[in-house]
């Protein structure tokens, strides 16, 4: 992709380039880059999201001799952006160098002959483009970078009536959830006030603010927060476990969605499945022993610890197995209990049971 920028007087003064919308989606949640001119010389710059500018050029200016309202043609290439100044007057529309007037003595005119008028030409001016002009005024025709992330976590960008998006500023991403639907209204920092996002909350929905990791403090206090770094890292999660959008919705009520947030909600995901997994074990364990067999719990916890599973895990586990809906053991006595099933068919009327609940439920539905 090759964009144009058009250098103004405080390009050149200070040896810096606006943030333009093509830049800022490049070079998003980078406080440094790699710029690489014509000759394959290289410059560090930094990214001053603050200052909405990319500062360290100036020896590239100096060094092509630039000036006011010249051209550089950017390309991106991976991490690096190329820089190319365009030939003289490529933005400018004016009269080549090969062009010359030619000026000399008038000769005197012929009686009763009229003086030829002078050629009108025609001078095409370029103006300078919105992202030179407005450098801080993003598009608002176009959504933010997160979007196809947020559509894998089940949130779907609403279009409007039209379904060509005309609801205007916030961005509003529904997610359906039976006979409710979870609402985010979304506002990149620096897009908008965050007082566009209250009428939303008001109706019960979730405004945020969208800015980097490097910019969550500029987010103002009391004010939902979401980085797309989060968001990315969700859309990685769900691959591994099971989300939806009741998860992000969680992190929605807490009001800060960040990688620190995500981290915590990791965690925890991976705690609920470790307890499916020792479950699973304890049923293992049972499964060895005869049907009507009567055991002591500290006999099975004793077992238990050679598979690497705590007491208090066994404890609870029987104490689940003992009640509805799987009765698989019965209490004998404090601490002793009897096989009355075997695992395997104990599993098997649990699937049954499941399963026309499952179909129960389909036929309710079905009928509201």
């Amino acid at each position: 992709m090759t964009a144009r920028y058009v250098l103004t007087s405080t390009c050149i003064q200070n040896g810096t380039m606006t943030l333009t919308r093509s830049l800022r989606e490049r070079l998003l949640g980078r406080e440094r880059a790699r710029f690489v001119d014509e000759d394959g010389e290289g410059y560090e710059v930094e990214v001053d999201w603050k200052g909405g500018v990319v500062r360290g050029l100036l020896p590239y200016y100096q060094k092509r001799r630039l000036s006011v309202n010249e051209t550089i043609l950017l390309t991106f290439r991976g991490e690096e952006v190329e820089l190319k100044a365009a030939p003289r007057g490529f933005a400018k529309g004016t009269a080549s160098q090969g062009e010359a007037r030619e000026v000399g003595r008038a000769e005197p005119k012929e009686a009763g002959k009229e003086e030829p008028r002078p050629e009108k030409r025609r001078v095409r001016v370029t103006p300078y483009p919105k992202e030179v002009l407005f450098p801080h005024e993003p598009k608002a025709l176009e959504p933010p970078g997160i979007t196809e992330d947020l559509r894998r976590l089940g949130f779907f960008l609403d279009l409007g009536p039209s379904g060509t998006r005309d609801v205007g500023l916030p961005w509003v991403y529904k997610a359906a959830l039976g006979r409710r639907q979870v609402v985010l209204a979304v506002l990149r920092l620096g897009e908008g006030e965050p007082a566009l996002l209250k009428p939303y909350r008001q109706q019960g929905a979730y405004g945020v603010v969208l800015a980097p990791e490097s910019q969550k403090e500029a987010v103002p206090v009391g004010v939902g927060y979401l980085s797309p770094e989060a968001v990315n890292r969700l859309v990685r999660l769900k691959a591994r476990f099971p989300l939806s959008p009741l998860d992000l919705e969680d992190l929605l009520r807490a009001g800060r969605v960040d990688l620190e947030a995500v981290e915590a909600l990791e965690d925890r995901l991976v705690a609920e499945l470790s307890e499916r997994g020792a479950f699973a074990a304890l049923l293992l364990l049972l499964a060895k022993k005869r049907l009507g067999e009567v055991f002591l719990l500290s006999d099975l916890e004793a077992e238990a610890l050679e598979e690497g599973l705590i007491p208090e895990v066994v404890r609870q586990g029987v104490e689940l197995l003992a009640q509805p809906p799987f009765l698989v053991l019965k209490r004998l006595a404090p601490g002793e209990f009897l096989l009355r099933q075997e695992v395997e068919e104990a599993l098997a009327d649990l699937q049954a049971f499941a399963q026309g609940l499952k179909d129960r439920l389909s036929r309710v539905r079905g009928s509201v």
